[in-house]
């Protein structure tokens, strides 16, 4: 039941906090209040849910994260503009699989869908981080060929949907690492050991994956959204974290495009605006990419998102 759910909202300022509030007393919680982090008890908070808003001070997170049960679940609320090595940081600890900018158009519905998925457990579906986008759109694939047919296919679609050819050029460039990390990195067999680890890139454009590999795409008033599901789920939170990592600290690895399988982790995080992978693991993967059509300099998401089916808090943190 989600009224059993024990929930809290910190923020620094009554303005922040009410509008934190009242967004999820529409989902059906009644969460605590607090102004402010400097009023935490001496002991552990209670709550399964701490949705914190706060300047993305890591002093202040801190402060809080001694007061997190390890079975509860933070979720980050960091101002607009938050860079992408802050987030990545944020999102580190395992208690926290969610950082959310919130403060621009997008940052109460990014929290409602955030809270919705944590608190039912139905984690996929590209259509729950855009709900008034026109119908979903799918196809399918099984090999290189396939991938190809798959992103000609979305580019024409997003020029249809008034995309910036610039926006085109980006979801074509994320949509073909997504792909190639679904149909070629993410397939493990009966012992998890990964299946075309000793094929080379070059061999592998031959060969078809053992499951197929499914994108999802549509389009909204102001944005583009592309979503990649394999049927494996061997992605993790730490590998994704460890290949953001990397690309931020190795610059000439990313203009080489050396980094495999990471590459497409990192382009995402860096030029999408929200940014979520939904895991169930050994069954499927989905990472979901959302792309404003007006453009725009981004070098961090508005969403930073894991989910860990069934998505309840305890089981997210610890499965992630």
């Amino acid at each position: 039941m989600i009224s059993e759910v024990k929930s809290i909202v910190i923020a620094e300022s009554e303005e922040m906090l009410e509008p934190l509030e009242a967004c999820l007393a529409r989902l059906g919680l009644a969460p605590d209040r607090m102004l402010g982090a400097s009023f935490l008890p001496p002991d552990p908070l209670p709550h399964d849910l701490i949705f914190f808003a706060f300047s993305a001070d890591r002093s202040e997170l801190r402060a809080l994260l001694d007061k997190v049960r390890p079975s509860a679940q933070l979720v980050a609320l960091v101002p607009p503009g938050t860079d992408l090595t802050t987030m990545a940081f944020l999102i580190a600890d395992p208690r926290c699989n969610h950082v959310l900018q919130i403060g621009d158009e997008r940052g109460l519905d990014r929290l409602t869908t955030t809270a919705s998925k944590l608190l039912s457990g139905d984690i996929f579906g590209i259509e729950k981080h855009l709900p008034n986008a026109e119908e979903v759109n799918y196809f399918r694939l099984r090999n290189y060929r396939g991938r190809s047919e798959a992103i000609d296919r979305i580019v024409a679609f997003a020029q249809e949907s008034k995309v910036r050819r610039t926006i085109r050029s980006t979801i074509a460039q994320v949509c073909e690492e997504l792909l190639m990390n679904a149909l070629y990195n993410a397939p493990v067999d009966e012992y998890g050991r990964s299946m075309f680890a000793n094929v080379a890139p070059k061999d592998r454009l031959d060969l078809d994956s053992p499951r197929p590999v499914s994108i999802r795409y549509v389009n909204a008033e102001t944005h583009f959204g592309v979503a990649v599901r394999d049927r494996f789920g061997t992605l993790t939170k730490e590998t994704v974290l460890r290949y953001i990592h990397k690309c931020l600290h190795s610059r000439q690895q990313i203009d080489g495009k050396t980094m495999g399988a990471g590459l497409g982790l990192y382009l995402v995080a860096s030029r999408a605006r929200e940014y979520i992978i939904n895991i169930a693991p050994g069954v499927a993967t989905e990472a979901i990419a959302v792309f404003s059509k007006r453009g725009g300099a981004t070098r961090s998401p508005g969403t930073l998102g894991v989910y860990v089916h069934p998505g309840a808090p305890a089981e997210a943190a610890s499965a992630a």
